[in-house]
């Protein structure tokens, strides 16, 4: 397939020749790099890119053309040894020597640096690699597992800390003299990231869980950061997980809390990849949550949910963190912090915790604006969005009837605005070709930004017969599900606006003695949602009115949800229903009960006929006749 696309997709290639090469591209990894580089290049923001990059990386070998290489390491920087290495090549052929050294270090603490590669490398500029650079390239090593390759360069290191890389390469290894190389080294357990990750693998993978969580429950002060905070923060929330399931309360926040240590100093999470962010926040939320509910230590609670807060790029995240240090500040009496909490989660009206915020503020939900946010856009803005690629391509699948593909190019152009002004152009597009969804990615997209974008047109509405609570909720699920693209179709069949499946679209249909026809449930939203809407009704009176266990059984299953209230408690009568839907134990079916409750707490403030609900807007979805 090498020749397929070679060279067709540089800049200026006519639209649909560029959608014939993507769909190429995206079915195989088996392509050259020279035919991946021009097209992404061309189209960096189109559907799939993240995955033809790490192909392309993959693909890239010694010779490169040097133009091409650093044409496509413009915009983003290589994310593997091979990509480095190709990288410092290329900045050779053009004389600049200090950048090349610079890429050929990254190279070298690259854990999967190919053989020939670390040759050639060490060839070429280890005469120019310091002990440290050494030191860094065996401490990845390691991290990564691979003692052999760590071994080869053990000579290479710092003197003063060679001891240190024997005993972790014999745990590694688990030779007979493991123990007694890490007794040699112990004192330095707590100032070597690296030293405490082999330890606590070591002891676990020796049966001595209990002593893997009194070693990372240390108080600790890395001089030597994890080479691989992922890992690091995997392993810590692996081992303080471990503990909250034994009820080792304080074991597990002295592990969570001392997240601080794992980056170097003025580092922001917030930058970092989502990977680290994601195991620092689920980090903080253990310790905040077990100083709050086990411990009764809401002042550490508070610094716990703050960072936690912190820690995110995203206002799910941030919310969240904000109105449960607000909580946090009301256990410990600090009331006007945790006004001044509440007010900031507040700020996001369209989130679940920032609903919940304005509950404890005692404001209610106001409905988006009608009108697009007042920016100035100027025509020559307009034409530069118009002619994106991205948005050439939008308008051509819908000309060509292609609704499936195109709904990947909506999601993939709402990921890549970041300014107000290109967002409102972007929901004008999708007025205009007729796709509601895309008005919804926009505004979905720029919350994980860690921008709000909250206006009318992200929530669109249906013609149809229901009302009420179950209009809001229909609506609410439909935008969660499908992002009000009627055309949607999962992996699993699930189909249309409520992504029903057939088998259970055609059961309720029969309940209700509608005539069944699965093409209506992509062609016809109102039929979809006149089936969707009566089989969540369904499940409503299954599980006597409660929103949260409907919704929940609704994406999950119901026999999901009556496994979770034998686990955490049944809480319409038992546990809160806040803390309830928290510990699901489903990452989707959490996210999806607060996406679904806080879309249908919008939806109730754009009805005419919804009663005044002063504040308990949210709450009254969880069962509560109080503020959350």
């Amino acid at each position: 397939p090498a020749n397929y696309v070679a060279g067709s997709a540089y800049a200026g290639q006519n639209v649909a020749s560029a959608l014939s090469s993507w769909r190429a591209l995206r079915q195989s990894n088996n392509y050259r790099f020279t035919d991946y580089a021009p097209f992404l290049i061309a189209n960096p923001d189109w559907p799939d890119t993240s995955r033809m990059r790490a192909w392309a990386e993959k693909a890239m070998q010694p010779g490169e053309n040097p133009a091409t290489v650093l044409a496509y390491f413009a915009a983003t920087k290589p994310k593997t040894g091979n990509g480095w290495a190709r990288l410092a090549d290329a900045y050779a052929a053009n004389s600049r020597m200090t950048e090349a050294l610079d890429a050929a270090r990254q190279a070298w603490i690259s854990a999967d640096l190919s053989a020939t590669d670390e040759q050639t490398i060490w060839a070429r500029y280890g005469r120019s690699f310091t002990r440290q650079d050494n030191d860094n390239r065996v401490d990845a090593l390691l991290f990564a597992k691979k003692a052999d390759d760590a071994a080869r360069f053990l000579s290479a290191t710092s003197p003063d800390r060679q001891a240190t890389f024997a005993a972790r390469i014999a745990m590694q290894q688990n030779t007979a003299d493991a123990d007694s190389r890490y007794a040699a080294v112990i004192g330095s357990v707590t100032r070597d990231a690296g030293l405490m990750m082999d330890r606590a693998r070591w002891l676990r993978a020796n049966n001595f869980a209990a002593a893997a969580q009194q070693l990372a429950a240390r108080d600790h002060n890395f001089i030597y950061k994890p080479a691989d905070p992922e890992r690091f923060l995997d392993m810590l929330a692996l081992i303080a997980g471990g503990a909250m399931d034994e009820r080792n309360w304080q074991t597990a926040y002295n592990i969570a809390s001392q997240i601080d240590d794992v980056l170097p100093t003025g580092v922001n999470v917030a930058d970092q990849a989502i990977g680290i962010r994601d195991d620092y926040t689920t980090l903080a939320w253990y310790a905040g949550t077990v100083a709050l509910d086990r411990m009764n230590r809401p002042q550490s609670a508070i610094a716990m949910f703050d960072r936690y807060a912190r820690g995110g790029r995203s206002l799910q995240v941030q919310t969240k963190g904000y109105y449960w240090a607000g909580r946090a500040a009301l256990a410990a009496g600090r009331f006007d912090d945790a006004n001044a909490y509440f007010q900031r989660a507040a700020a996001y009206p369209d989130l679940f915790y920032g609903q919940l915020a304005l509950e404890r503020l005692g404001r209610s939900v106001a409905p988006p604006p009608a009108a697009l946010p007042q920016y100035v856009t100027t025509q020559l803005q307009r034409t530069a969005f118009s002619n994106r690629s991205i948005v050439q391509a939008i308008r051509l699948l819908g000309q060509q009837g292609r609704s499936t593909e195109q709904a990947l190019f909506v999601k993939a152009l709402a990921e890549s605005l970041d300014n107000d002004s290109d967002r409102n152009l972007a929901v004008e597009l999708g007025q205009q070709i007729g796709r509601q969804d895309v008005a919804v990615w926009t505004s979905r997209m720029a919350r994980v930004k860690g921008s709000m974008f909250y206006v009318r047109q992200a929530y669109p509405t249906l013609p149809t017969s229901i009302s009420g609570e179950i209009w809001s909720l229909a609506h609410g699920i439909s935008r969660q599900e499908s992002s009000f693209d009627p055309y949607a179709l999962s992996h699993a069949g699930a189909r249309g606006m409520m992504q029903l499946m057939t088998g259970t679209a055609r059961e309720q249909a029969g309940k209700m003695g509608v005539g069944f026809d699965s093409y209506r449930l992509i062609s016809d939203p109102s039929y979809n949602v006149l089936i969707g809407s009566a089989y969540f009704n369904r499940l409503l009176n299954n599980w006597n009115g409660s929103v949260p266990l409907a919704v929940a059984a609704y994406n999950a299953g119901s026999g999901n949800v009556r496994k979770w209230i034998d686990r955490y408690g049944d809480p319409r009568s038992q546990v809160d229903m806040l803390k309830w839907i928290e510990a699901i134990p489903y990452t989707e079916t959490r996210a999806y009960v607060q996406r679904v409750i806080e879309n249908s707490v919008v939806y109730d403030s754009l009805r005419s006929n919804q009663p005044q609900q002063t504040a308990i807007h949210v709450s009254r979805y969880l069962g509560k006749n109080r503020p959350g």
